[in-house]
């Protein structure tokens, strides 16, 4: 049997799970992280067979006085899976499953929807914006926050973060491992990129630090999108994480 890493969800350690084929399907599969089974696909945040997925589920959406009749540390395996559901329900949080994945996913979905919605406004405005400049009309003059529309189009622009790159050495092989390293790579990089971009944002310094990091926290992760869908607007079916990190749909 061969060998991939995988990151499980909520821990930070990296472990190393054995990919073996399976006699039905034939390609190489993931293993079920609670019971070692061949897993059904990636449910909770974890990769896991049908049965450990649904014996989650039903354990997190009711309650549950779940007792060890031994030591608390039975074995759960393919075959021991249904002796003790106490030592069952542990070892699916030790794996690191997630009750409110699916909510998240769902959330996370409507945040993306709402951003794209505000991405294409914006773009319009400053296209309108771009256009009435041209023409040298009035409302190209408007004036916000003392600073004239066009004008902060250029300081935006003048701000603009320099390009990512992910500096990976050329032919190295992209498994899961090493693809969590570049990603959080590439995020600590963005992170003190957005940071020197807001820094430039006409009336930004004249904010309280308090408020400076609440803005901060509270808009990263969709700084972080935007960026991503801006070098990606390009190019079709591909996400462009950086200069040098490109993934096509045919790759994934």
């Amino acid at each position: 049997p061969t060998s991939t890493f995988m990151l499980s969800a909520g821990s930070s350690s990296i472990t190393e799970r054995p990919v073996l084929a399976s006699p039905v399907d034939g390609p190489a599969t993931q293993l079920c992280s609670v019971c070692g089974d061949f897993s059904s696909g990636y449910h909770y945040g974890v990769w896991t067979c049908e049965g450990c997925k649904a014996f989650f589920k039903r354990s997190v959406q009711g309650k549950n006085n779940f007792v060890c009749p031994a030591t608390n540390h039975c074995t759960i395996d393919k075959t021991r899976r249904r002796r003790c559901q106490a030592c069952r329900l542990r070892k699916c949080y030790e794996a690191g499953m997630i009750r409110d994945v699916p909510l998240l996913a769902t959330a996370c979905s409507s945040r993306l929807t709402r951003l794209a919605r505000r991405h294409c406004m914006v773009i319009k405005s400053l296209k309108q914006l771009e256009k009435n400049a041209s023409h040298g009309t009035e409302a190209s003059k408007v004036m916000l926050g003392g600073v004239a529309s066009v004008g902060i189009i250029h300081i935006l622009l003048e701000a603009e973060p320099p390009k990512l790159l992910c500096m990976r050495s050329p032919g190295e092989p992209l498994t899961e491992a090493s693809m969590m390293t570049l990603f959080t790579d590439l995020a600590t990089k963005e992170m003190v990129h957005i940071v020197s971009w807001a820094k430039k944002i006409p009336g930004f310094m004249e904010l309280d630090l308090p408020v400076k990091i609440q803005l901060l926290e509270n808009s990263w992760v969709e700084v972080l999108i935007t960026g991503l869908i801006w070098r990606s607007m390009e190019q079709q079916d591909t996400l462009v994480f950086a200069s040098d990190l490109v993934f096509t749909r045919q790759l994934h």
